[in-house]
């Protein structure tokens, strides 16, 4: 897909998260950009790992934002940098302290170990702002905020912490990410392309964005720098709750048949799932958590702000984003 020209990236870069979905997605288009290995610091827990996924070994240092004995190794990791993208955290947990143990204490762990003047941008979440159905308050500076989930508080948290510090910032609050290879992505289209499609009793208007475009805007994010600056992200056109899994099920070529669920049955299944997840010991995505969001009546980003900020505005639409990753993901034939 066609993105943003590549900017002109100055100085020593640090991205956590890097093995992640967006983490991932930006640190390629940081190499493609020109970026050297040797001017990217990327922070990983298993190095190994990290290479076999893909990154560059000269770029790697072990270091674990989720350990109070990892200080040492992200002071080193963070050692002359000028800018740093703090991408790392988690969309699954089980209950508030898991959450914040990654989110919130997992941002000031990496706050701590980053000198001035290095510029700190802190991609966060819509979840953070708390709900909207047409934009208004999602530009919110975090004291103004009222998440109602506890992944929302955990980021929140986390925007706050870099408020109060001493370090320059810009704060990045993408909505509902999407995009190949990503897990939450594939759980969306494992829901439209069931054979019954629940969804919650009435559509709630909604903001999802394309992982390029999330990129393109991060790259013009480090350009400019912009300080003291709170950026939402929204896609080119906004959707609903029913509208998306429509359009999932329409980009793999089948006509999903919708089946409405009273929330409260839905908080049942999420404390089912939830359940199931702590016998497995893994956390998932669908927990009672996720309900609270979906009792919300939209969320539904601003995009103003970033596009007078940064010049750039998102470009994929959801019919060609939603495509793209059918194909991926074999659940479409190329055309």
């Amino acid at each position: 897909m066609p993105s943003a020209p590549f900017p002109d990236l100055r100085g020593r870069l640090l991205v956590t998260g890097a093995t992640g979905f967006v983490g991932g997605a930006l640190v390629r288009r940081l190499l493609a950009s020109g970026v050297a290995p040797g001017q990217l610091v990327c922070p990983v827990r298993d190095v190994s790992r990290a290479v076999r996924a893909g990154l560059p070994a000269p770029s790697l240092i072990e270091a674990d934002l989720g350990r109070d004995d990892g200080t040492a190794a992200l002071r080193a990791a963070a050692a002359g940098v000028d800018v740093v993208v703090h991408l790392a955290g988690t969309l699954k947990a089980f209950g508030r302290a898991g959450y914040d143990a990654v989110n919130a204490a997992g941002a000031a762990r990496l706050l701590a170990a980053v000198t001035p003047p290095a510029h700190v941008v802190l991609v966060s979440s819509l979840a953070a702002a708390g709900p909207s159905v047409d934009g208004s308050g999602s530009a919110a500076m975090p004291a103004d905020c009222r998440p109602v989930s506890h992944y929302g508080h955990s980021k929140l948290a986390g925007e706050r912490a870099v408020v109060a510090g001493p370090l320059p910032w810009t704060i990045v609050r993408p909505p509902v990410v999407y995009g190949p290879g990503d897990g939450a992505t594939r759980l969306l289209f494992r829901q439209a392309t069931a054979p019954l499609v629940a969804v919650p009793p009435r559509p709630a208007p909604l903001s999802v964005i394309h992982v390029d475009d999330v990129v393109d805007a991060l790259m013009r994010v480090i350009e400019v720098r912009p300080s003291g600056a709170v950026l939402p992200l929204d896609g080119p056109a906004r959707t609903d709750t029913w509208a998306l899994l429509r359009a999932i099920a329409a980009a793999c070529g089948r006509e999903p048949r919708l089946v409405r669920v009273p929330l409260l049955l839905a908080g049942l299944a999420a404390g089912a799932a939830g359940l199931w997840a702590r016998l497995r010991g893994e956390p998932g995505y669908f927990n009672r958590d996720k309900v609270r969001e979906l009792r919300a009546p939209g969320w539904v980003a601003d995009g103003e702000p970033a596009r007078r900020c940064l010049g750039v505005a998102a470009h994929v639409t959801l019919v060609e984003g939603l495509r793209a990753v059918a194909v991926a993901e074999g659940l479409a034939a190329a055309s």
